[in-house]
């Protein structure tokens, strides 16, 4: 901690310290000065003139300089449209920080004082300061001020809360914020006085875990001030002027929690102090009802039993899947849906000069391969589908899907050289078969650099044109630290990351960054499903521990691994179609480990753009022979993003930590815009040069002309995913001892029934139903079949990209 300047220092602090007639005496004080019309509108002169009666006349109880500096820092770094301070007092804070939101872009600063006396004086030095125009001030108990200000309107959300007032009223007052949706996620608070004299309620509720606020809920209706653990002295303030200290009961927002940071700094008298820093954010509702898969560790008899458990529920469904499928047909017969009136039109003589294309789209039994080739179809091009298949089964769901003109099936490469050239031969012969214009790759993890292969020998012995990079491109962004080193290498930013060769160099590594508060997960650096979910937070709490945890894992320099800085914040990915460097289309939306459910981001909102502009200046450095899909995964500080999301202008600081050259779950999003694919046709186009001075152009990110963005999307799931982890799994696991709650599991069955309401299956489409019928009744059955006969342990399933996650 820096030291503190005793010359600025304040005037000792007395038994009776305020409310003894200084502040009318600091009034005078302050209008007396010879200076007078020098100050008069000057908020940092009239701040030095408080200083000054604060240091040479009698203590006041400020937050000072010191304190201050922290408060008015994270205003810059925030940018709060309204912020709000509990506790006036004379008007410093208000001054101070009143002045920082309104350089900051802000609009409003409400200082709520419950002395009518405190809040005149507030208001006279506000008005010399000449900040009238940003600040508020109203008088009043703070609980009655908050909720006057929210019935009028005048208050609708809260930025940024500032908390020195009545310290019993700190936790009562946050939970009705919570409570009113004042403040919500993305709100930061900064509250003063929690350590010294100190507010055990507070400090407790703001660092609770929802369950704990939840248990606290229901054993206490509240608490009165003189049961709040905090210092008589301080409860009963304003006893001497008979006011009432009646606390409000609001339950607040148990969903909501905080990350808290302690910050040293000094008090106007020089004593060493702490500022308690909190950003709120929101715990999901239905987190801890999900599916409890086995593991490596569970038994194979569990295994074959919970394969055999999931092919009887198919067995179940199948009855009313099949009419539902039977269902669907019956209704786009009469009912053309829209994809098929975009066909048709397309496709009539009111585009005579449209030219259909032959488009072959390989993954096809993956929801994105499946939802590109109903994309292509419906804006009128005939499309060829493709997929890996065993030999005696047709299995992939996407070859039953109407939007194919044909389907071929390819022998998955076994990672031999014949493999790989039976593999490209087999593209190779349907690219001349159906005279392919263009090769849409829409491969899985395991076979990305085995596409890349194929891509160079199909553009060279064909005129077909593929949608995805080269083998050497492929490599250095699928692999984690090549794509940190290429990604530092082009100027972008990454959060600290350090390739690890052997056990050793990991420990040393680790053992280097104790102390720095910073916190990493090792990563391997290619495929391997049985430590992917692994997000161990390291260093742990001793070397011991952290000595065992790295064991456990095969670093070598044949099999290196990363261990890479955790960004404390929500975690965002992209899909974006990028052709000779440009990028044509773009998403974004939250991610997760294992995401099963796909919401976009708006468009015009500054985190959606910022992930853009580094998407761009990505495309960009690969120059013209860039062609692919291009998809990050992204963490963003959690005051950031919800910067990010209310401020279109916002320029959000971005931690990519990892990218996937290849296309994304996230392009069925794009499931109503067939203007999507006129990206795709401009790798048709012959190349045209490109003069430096006309790489940038006039558009909002300055690098390129807009892409396309989805079409008013849908929000998607999928309905097996959500079948077992929403409903099954939650109601057998009610009853145990570590089960979830009631309350949890009926929010788990509402969110459910809200998602086949309103959202939208990532597979089923009413006008092409038999997919979705495939993938539950024919790929899925067969997969957990395999699994039994075969001894095959795995953990869990992504039902989108048909993938097992062996262990």
């Amino acid at each position: 901690m820096s030291t503190f300047d005793q010359t600025k220092a304040y005037a000792e602090q007395e038994d009776v310290f305020f409310d003894d007639g200084r502040e009318i005496e600091l009034l005078h004080f302050v209008y007396s000065k010879p200076d007078i019309d020098e100050i008069r509108g000057n908020p940092a002169k009239v701040l030095a003139a408080i200083d000054e009666f604060g240091r040479q006349k009698k203590y006041l109880m400020n937050v000072g300089e010191d304190k201050g500096r922290i408060v008015t820092d994270l205003i810059a770094e925030v940018k709060p449209k309204t912020m709000v301070e509990l506790g006036g007092y004379i008007g410093y804070s208000t001054i101070l920080f009143g002045d920082a939101v309104k350089k900051a872009g802000g609009k409003q600063y409400f200082s709520l004082e419950r002395n009518p006396e405190f809040g005149a004086v507030i208001g006279s030095l506000i008005d010399l300061a000449g900040l009238s125009d940003v600040v508020k001030i109203e008088v009043g108990s703070s609980d009655a001020s908050l909720m006057r200000l929210y019935q009028q309107g005048l208050l609708k959300h809260i930025d940024m809360m500032f908390l020195d007032h009545y310290k019993p009223a700190y936790t009562t007052d946050l939970k009705l914020c919570e409570e009113l949706k004042l403040v919500t996620p993305g709100s930061v608070l900064a509250a003063d006085n929690v350590i010294k004299p100190g507010n055990p309620p507070y400090l407790k509720y703001v660092r609770s875990s929802v369950e704990e606020k939840r248990q606290a809920a229901q054993q206490s209706n509240g608490f009165t001030a003189e049961e709040s653990g905090i210092a008589a002295r301080t409860v009963n303030q304003y006893t001497k002027r008979g006011e009432s200290t009646e606390l409000n009961k609001s339950p607040g927002n148990p969903n909501l929690v905080y990350d808290s940071k302690l910050v040293n700094s000094f008090e106007p008298t020089g004593v060493p102090y702490r500022l308690d820093i909190h950003r709120g954010h929101q715990h999901s509702a239905i987190a801890k009802p999900q599916p409890t898969m086995l593991d490596a560790r569970s038994s194979i008899l569990a295994h074959v039993a919970q394969d055999a458990a999931l092919v009887l529920f198919s067995c179940l469904f199948l009855p009313l899947d099949t009419f539902l499928t039977f269902w669907a047909y019956a209704v786009s017969l009469v009912y053309p849906f829209g994809a098929v009136k975009h066909r048709q039109h397309v496709r009539s003589t009111h585009t005579p000069y449209f030219e259909p294309k032959t488009i072959l789209v390989t993954g096809v039994g993956m929801t994105k391969g499946l939802a590109l080739a109903r994309i292509f179809y419906s804006a009128g091009h005939n499309v060829i589908g493709a997929d890996f298949e065993p030999s005696y089964l047709p299995t992939a769901c996407g070859r039953s899907s109407r939007a194919l003109k044909a389907f071929h099936k390819f022998t998955k490469p076994d990672g031999t050289k014949d493999g790989q050239m039976r593999y490209t031969q087999d593209i190779l012969n349907v690219i001349r078969k159906e005279d392919v214009d263009i090769w849409v790759s829409c491969s899985g993890v395991a076979s990305a650099v085995e596409d890349g292969i194929a891509k160079e020998m199909v553009e060279t012995l064909a005129k077909c044109k593929a949608v995805q990079y080269d083998v050497a491109t492929t490599k250095r962004l699928h692999e984690k630290h090549s794509f940190m080193e290429y990604t530092r290498s082009i100027g972008l930013p990454i959060p600290d990351t350090q390739t690890v060769t052997s056990k050793a160099a990991a420990l040393k590594f680790l053992d280097d960054t104790n102390g720095t508060g910073k916190k990493y997960i090792m990563k391997y650096i290619g495929t391997d499903d049985s430590v992917r979910g692994d997000m161990t937070l390291l260093p742990l709490d001793t070397p011991a521990q952290t000595k065992a945890h790295i064991t456990k894992f095969q670093i070598s320099e044949e099999r290196p691994w990363i261990l890479q800085q955790f960004i404390r914040g929500p975690e965002y990915c992209t899909h974006s179609l990028v052709v000779k460097g440009e990028v044509k289309a773009f998403v974004a939306c939250p991610s997760s480990e294992l995401l099963m459910h796909y919401q976009a981001l708006p468009a015009d909102s500054g985190l959606s753009r910022s992930m853009l502009r580094f998407t761009q200046e990505y495309a960009a450095a690969g120059g013209p022979s860039f062609t692919g899909h291009l998809s990050f995964d992204f963490l963003v500080e959690m005051g950031d993003a919800e910067k990010g999301l209310r401020d279109p202008s916002a320029n959000v600081k971005l931690y990519p930590i990892e990218c996937n050259p290849r296309a994304h779950t996230a392009v069925c999003l794009f499931n109503d815009t067939p203007e999507l694919v006129d990206g795709y046709l401009t790798i048709l186009e012959p190349k045209t040069a490109v003069s430096s001075s006309s790489k940038k152009t006039s558009t909002p990110n300055g690098l390129a002309p807009l892409p396309v963005f989805p079409n008013q999307p849908a929000k998607y799931y999928w309905i097996g995913h959500d079948l077992m982890s929403l409903v099954i799994s939650p109601l057998l696991s009610l009853f145990s001892q570590e089960g979830p709650s009631f309350v949890e599991v009926s929010e788990s069955l509402l969110t459910f029934v809200e998602h086949v309401l309103w959202w939208r299956d990532g597979t089923f489409e009413v006008w092409d139903p038999l997919p979705a019928w495939w993938l539950y009744h024919v790929y899925w059955p067969y997969q957990f079949v395999k699994a039994a006969l075969s001894g095959q342990k795995w953990s869990r399933i992504n039902v989108s990209t048909c993938k097992m996650f062996t262990c």
